[in-house]
């Protein structure tokens, strides 16, 4: 179920377009399979990519494991109520965030989420009056979302209407999952209103975490994150598809929860103080823009 074919040939990479790439090391998939990946970076722009990629018809193995807890309502076990607790409060942080970005009223404002999950994200959004979409290609995680939001989930980004001029669009720990992000980005620009925010959260292979735990860092999350972004990355994508990025803001509380579960794939323990310390070690390192995760706050121009 799990095997995916070896190295891939002409994959272009999606900042500089080069073909020519470098192993850098392997990842193992500690959450479902138990593969080895590699991580190869471009040659040009050093963006670093997973090789092999699990085609279409692999990935949804690895989606629809008991361990992928984004898909997931009530999972089972101390890591899945520690993670729903985070979720529910990521959350509401998100959408004051996105709030303090759409230059707008929030009661009049179109939100479009892209990978909407199981529509949490959402629903808070919609508490706060706003008009939400979401995309979601699970089916599972889809129909979960429907029932929580009692309206329907786009399968796919081209299902989406270029008429609705949304003028939110996020995409929360997505983009990394995506083979085109380019293409995606582009798409999406296409669909925001003038002056609309696009709001990206993305695990940041430089911060302290990362390099702390190495081959073990849980947000390598092989093989369905494709691509490992820095700062640099995503300044590129932006320009190279029309956006601007207007700020950086720090996601501190991923950094406790990436932290567990790395100490977990390195030790085979879990060492909650451990984890802890390293997190809140990480986030005083990390300061506003070096943290586990990054939020990317992007503008179209108006």
């Amino acid at each position: 179920m799990f095997h995916v074919e070896q190295m891939e040939k002409d994959i272009h990479c999606p900042l500089c377009g080069s073909i020519e790439s470098k192993f850098e090391r392997a990842i193992v998939d500690h959450m479902v399979s138990k593969e080895k990946f590699s991580l190869r970076s471009c040659l040009d722009c050093r963006l670093l990519r997973t090789d092999p990629r699990p085609s279409e018809e692999e990935i949804g193995g690895y989606y629809d494991s008991p361990s992928y807890l984004s898909h997931t309502e009530q999972g089972v076990g101390v890591f899945s109520k520690i993670y729903n607790v985070l979720r529910a409060y990521n959350s509401m942080s998100k959408v004051r965030i996105l709030e303090n970005a759409v230059q707008k009223k929030p009661n009049i404002s179109k939100l479009l989420d892209v990978g909407c999950g199981i529509g949490v994200f959402l629903e808070h959004g919609k508490y706060r009056k706003w008009d939400v979409f979401g995309v979601e290609l699970n089916e599972k995680a889809r129909k979960t979302a429907e029932k929580r939001l009692k309206t329907s989930i786009f399968q796919k980004l081209e299902d989406v209407k270029s008429e609705l001029n949304f003028d939110a669009i996020s995409l929360w720990h997505v983009l990394e999952h995506l083979p085109q992000p380019n293409e995606v980005l582009e798409k999406l620009h296409s669909l925001a209103a003038p002056g609309a925010a696009l709001i990206l959260g993305l695990p940041n292979r430089e911060s302290h975490d990362a390099g702390y735990y190495k081959e073990f860092w849980a947000a390598y999350d092989v093989p369905i994150h494709f691509w490992h972004f820095t700062k640099k990355d995503i300044k590129g994508i932006a320009k190279k598809t029309g956006w601007i990025v207007e700020a950086i803001k720090p996601m501190r509380l991923d950094a406790f929860y990436v932290s567990l579960l790395s100490e977990l794939y390195k030790t085979g323990r879990k060492r909650w103080v451990h984890a802890f310390l390293r997190g809140l070690y990480s986030n005083l390192k990390g300061g506003q823009q070096n943290t586990s995760s990054l939020i990317y706050i992007l503008r179209k121009r108006g």
